[in-house]
């Protein structure tokens, strides 16, 4: 039995000091921002940050958002398991979904600029009916995500330090739950950017100890030849047993369920919803292109290192399992990512993996912590029950949302800890259950045929035959065994992703057609969506966004999309499967070198971008405190309408009045 490599104190003092510390940076940097810089924390800023945030905190919310705790657990197992392929399957799966929710991105600023949340799109355009439905898989996708990561985290961080998982389910929300009731949106991205910034440090140094200064492995040839050796004792599937190679069928199969079922995660998700209205227009589609390459390397890196740096030293005494491999449980949790960073680097090593995995559950947690207060704040609380609140109101609403389920989250997250249920099984099922809402929310945005019975009817129908197909193959493969475990086996779950997705798309469309929409409502969206009477002149004035040059984005967005996807999924890694082909010790040098450079150009660019854009911002508060600039006198909110108001062009101070009249 494996013992735990560091004592409950590391656990401990990471998840509540390390949270706390967080918790009181952002917090004071939110009060800086509203003392010095004048951002006005009304109901707008909360939930959308003023739709003013600039491409390169997109960048760095779409890379927090999508690195995940399974991220690094998972990528690291694929890796483990599968060899050189297993990570950069993962990916590469994931990309796709980052790169294509671009296009729903732009969509969304072109037709709805002045929405809060992507479901209140739904109920502007077929009204209640569909809102409760799509509702539905919003906060289902939103709940279970959440869950997921503090159960990914807490288990990790359980293992490798014996802190209690039910102790970490609960304290690892605490850190978020303070910074993000104060701050709302516009602090889950300056944690984002920070946060993703600590992940990328410890990637680089993970990189470098493994290919460059370990005393085990040392060099890419070094690592080759233990990857070799491996393979004779502890042959994978892939062809001929080796690590070595992207002929795995399995990993085949694993990859394209991930890039399949792996759409439902983020097209369902509200938090990725909040990141699109809350981009200024010329950042949405620069931000996600630039995040999702940006993110791919995360897990290919980490699983480059980590992982593959724990295989090659099975039969190393300094493996943590020796003289066994790492168990198919230990894989499937993802612990091939600690056990390899200490082998590495010792303590030192597990601590740095601790801590990574407490930077990937507290940033993405943030952002599902604003998106559900958002959705309940308009889409339920508003929307059923306080159609004219005010925007103090609501501001309070969803702070009072956000502890809700802050603490929801981790008791849901002990829940699945207890019932056996892991973070492959958690994506599986949203993938087949709530997939169909991919093509629900997508035709919304963009097929002017598509109406209220295609969301209504569609949907329910295509999580039905999904759920159906799935438990049916599932029979079928495991010689008539169902149960939880066989329910997570590759051709099961292939099976029921494939359904699940695109039944809904074929009976949404269906329906459409025989009862066709025939109103133009797409380019009339925009007039159903009411901004709080707290929205200064500056909310307003941006929720109106420049269409010729958003026109000319998507039509981009859509092309890059499809050139990432076909590049992604087919033109690098099939022809590589179908030769059959061993990686050669030049090759892997270059695919090592390729994985440290990408992920220095990831960093550089995640680190610094965001700060230069916000220059004069950083340059203003450094005059600041050196005295050479003079603090604004605190201004309430009439005034800084006021000042707003004055800044305005005639045209647009006529405008204001008549939206506040």
């Amino acid at each position: 039995m494996t013992e735990t490599v560091l004592n409950q104190g590391y656990g401990y003092g990471i998840v509540i000091g390390l949270g706390f510390a967080f918790a009181i940076v952002m917090i004071l940097v939110t009060y800086v921002l509203k003392r010095y810089v004048g951002e006005v924390q009304d109901s707008e800023h909360f939930t959308t940050a003023s739709r003013s945030v600039k491409t390169g905190l997109i960048s760095s919310a779409v890379v927090s958002s999508w690195t995940w705790p399974g991220t690094l657990l998972t990528s690291a197992g694929m890796a483990y398991e599968y060899g050189v392929c297993g990570s950069m399957w993962y990916s590469f799966a994931f990309t796709v979904q980052i790169t294509f929710f671009t296009v729903i991105a732009l969509q969304v600023k072109r037709v709805a600029p002045g929405a809060h949340t992507i479901v209140e799109i739904v109920k502007a355009r077929f009204g209640q009916a569909s809102h409760a439905v799509f509702l539905f898989y919003a906060l289902g996708t939103n709940i279970i995500v959440s869950a997921m990561l503090l159960l990914g985290g807490s288990q990790a961080i359980s293992a490798i330090t014996g802190m209690h998982v039910v102790a970490a389910g609960f304290l690892l929300p605490l850190g978020v739950w303070l910074y993000t009731v104060s701050g709302g949106l516009k602090s889950t991205f300056l944690s984002d950017w920070t946060h993703t910034v600590i992940v990328y440090i410890v990637i680089l140094i993970t990189l470098f100890v493994a290919y460059t200064s370990s005393v085990h492995i040392g060099s890419i040839d070094k690592m080759y030849d233990l990857l070799t050796e491996v393979s004779k004792t502890n042959p994978s599937t892939g062809y001929k047993g080796s690590y070595l190679t992207v002929t795995n069928r399995d990993a085949v199969f694993v990859g394209w369920n991930i890039v399949i079922g792996g759409f439902a995660t983020v097209f369902c998700d509200p938090s990725y919803g909040q990141k699109a209205i809350a981009a200024k227009p010329i950042s949405a589609m620069k931000g996600y292109f630039a995040g999702g390459l940006a993110w791919l390397i995360v897990p290919w890196a980490m699983g480059s290192a980590a992982a593959l740096s724990c295989l090659a030293l099975t039969n190393n005494p300094v493996s943590v399992t020796y003289p066994d491999p790492v168990s198919s449980k230990q894989v499937s949790e993802g612990m091939p990512l600690l056990y390899g960073m200490t082998a590495l680097m010792g303590k030192n090593g597990a601590a740095a993996g601790v801590l990574i995995l407490f930077m990937a559950s507290t940033s993405a947690t943030s952002a599902e912590l604003v998106a559900f207060s958002s959705v309940m704040t308009y889409d339920v609380y508003r929307n059923y029950f306080r159609p004219n609140a005010s925007g103090k109101e609501l501001v309070r609403v969803t702070h009072v949302f956000v502890t809700i389920f802050a603490v929801c989250m981790g008791a849901l997250a002990v829940l699945f800890n207890y019932i056996g249920i892991t973070i492959s099984w958690i994506i599986t099922f949203i993938g087949i259950a709530l997939g169909p809402a991919v093509f629900g929310i997508t035709l919304t945005l963009f097929w002017k045929k598509m109406n209220k019975y295609g969301m209504i009817i569609g949907c329910p129908m295509g999580s039905i035959t999904g759920v159906v197909c799935w438990v049916g193959s599932c029979y079928k493969f495991s010689n008539g065994v169902v149960n939880k475990t066989t329910l997570n086996t590759p051709y099961a779950n292939a099976v029921g992703n494939f359904t699940g997705l695109f039944s809904g798309l074929i009976y949404i469309v269906l329906i459409s057609y025989f009862f066709p929409n025939k109103s133009d409502d797409l380019n009339n969206l925009n007039e159903k969506f009411v901004l709080g009477d707290d929205a200064t002149a500056e909310e307003i004035v941006d929720a109106e966004t420049e269409k010729k040059q958003l026109d000319r984005s998507l039509r981009i967005g859509i092309f890059v999309s499809w050139i990432i996807f076909f590049i992604l999924v087919i033109i690098v890694p099939l022809p590589m499967y179908g030769s059959k082909y061993i990686f050669s010790k030049l090759f892997f040098r270059g695919w090592i070198i390729v994985i440290i450079i990408w992920t220095l150009i990831a960093a550089l660019y995640i680190t610094f971008y965001p700060l230069y854009e916000s220059r004069d911002t950083i340059v203003y508060l450094c005059k600041l405190a050196i005295g050479k600039a003079k603090a604004p006198e605190p201004m309430n909110y009439v005034d800084a309408v006021e000042v707003e108001i004055e800044s305005l062009s005639d045209d647009d101070k006529e405008k204001k009045a008549n939206d506040f009249l």
